[in-house]
């Protein structure tokens, strides 16, 4: 999924493998938290998975990310994640990790809980036919329309789709419904690519959601030319909606504005208004 490759999973340690690059970026043409999303939680999931008995069916229930370092652009990723402490008893454990670029510095770190669940695995879904599992290809980012307009109007125009949603909301399928002075409302329909092993969606599709629609929330405070970016995102995983269900909508709010400083709230809910995922987020905004 999203291109990510193990390199390495057992009890000692788990190493996945990513691409930073144009398809992974936002409207702006940038990398962010929502670009790592399903790397991160393959990662910190992977090590729950490969330290628990053979045969159990895992899930991450929360996850926090927390920018060290911008992301670059283009390039390698690597996610690295052990286990920190197990209690199968339980079954539940809490798995520590970091994101980290080519020259080795750490540009994200993870901690995640992860459970056991009983679910059986769905590879009729997570492993089905080439036709469903196709992802399909990005949209362009068109930062030079961006020029002049403040954050307000650029979200505005992103909503009624005069302005490029950029490449991973188009990857993701996001559309922004509705804009107001501190909340936003955007919406997306799972498809059958974006599975994990007990058949619905994985929880780094529903960070980077979660996230592109925090960070847009962060950009209508912005003036033109204003810079603003997510510095951290912990999100808990409610309930696994299935890759076959109905929209999920990502309702995002301002619950704090500072000069330099936004928390956002934001939640994902089905069509029925029930609680799929919730995260907080700060943001930071640039000089003026």
């Amino acid at each position: 999924m999203m291109g990510v490759r193990v390199l390495a999973m057992s009890p000692a340690g788990t190493d996945l493998e990513g691409e930073a690059g144009p398809r992974f970026h936002d409207h702006r043409g940038l990398s962010g938290l929502a670009s790592v999303g399903v790397l991160a939680d393959s990662a910190v999931a992977g090590a729950f998975f490969a330290s628990v008995p053979h045969g159990n069916r895992t899930v991450v229930s929360q996850l926090t990310a927390a920018v060290a370092a911008p992301l670059p652009e283009v390039g390698t990723l690597t996610a690295r994640a052990r286990i920190e402490h197990l209690d199968l008893d339980a079954g539940t454990g809490l798995s520590s990790g970091r994101v980290v670029t080519e020259d080795g510095a750490t540009a994200v770190s993870l901690l995640a809980r992860s459970v056991i669940v009983t679910r059986a695995a769905q590879d009729d879904v997570h492993i089905g036919p080439a036709a469903t599992l196709v992802i399909p290809d990005p949209e362009p980012a068109e930062p030079e329309s961006l020029i002049g307009l403040d954050g307000r109007a650029v979200v505005d125009g992103i909503a009624a789709g005069t302005l490029a949603r950029g490449p991973l909301a188009g990857l993701v399928g996001l559309d922004v419904e509705s804009v107001f002075d501190t909340t936003i409302s955007a919406r997306f329909i799972p498809a059958p690519w974006m599975s994990n092993q007990v058949g619905s969606v994985q929880g780094g599709m529903l960070f980077a959601a979660a996230a592109l629609t925090t960070g847009l929330t962060a950009q209508t405070l912005t003036t033109a030319g204003q810079s603003y970016r997510l510095l951290d995102l912990k999100i808990d995983f409610v309930r696994s909606p299935a890759v076959d269900g109905p929209p999920i909508r990502v309702e995002a709010e301002v619950v704090r504005a500072g000069r330099r400083i936004v928390l956002i709230e934001t939640r994902l809910v089905d069509a029925g208004g029930m609680l799929l995922a919730r995260s907080g987020s700060s943001a930071q905004l640039g000089r003026p």
